[in-house]
């Protein structure tokens, strides 16, 4: 299955999350960014390559349905609600990461 987790500046939240499930064999976890100075953006290629995409806050979802409708189709986009105070690999970071991804999982 392959996970594909999106912030803002793919810095703490969606690099933690790839961190956290890029360790687990039955994943392939990837991370992107939606703003100009993100360290990985997100791009159409990124899209197609997920089985499943999450994002951190409801502005990274209109973003990607606005910016990428074609890409999107008719998948859904999972949202967090984790806000943007967190460092990464911090552990209330990882717990929160792991509690709103485990019900998608199972």
């Amino acid at each position: 299955m392959k996970l594909l987790f999106i912030c803002n500046e793919n810095k703490m939240r969606s690099r933690t999350a790839e961190l956290v499930y890029s360790q687990n064999p039955q994943y392939e976890a990837k991370s992107a960014g939606v703003t100009r100075g993100a360290k990985v953006k997100v791009t159409s290629e990124l899209l197609h390559w997920a089985d499943m995409i999450f994002v951190m806050e409801e502005e990274q979802r209109k973003f990607l349905l606005r910016k990428f409708p074609a890409d999107i189709g008719f998948r859904e986009i999972i949202i967090f609600d984790i806000p943007d105070t967190y460092y990464i690999m911090e552990p209330e970071l990882v717990k929160l990461i792991i509690e709103a991804v485990t019900p998608y999982l199972e």
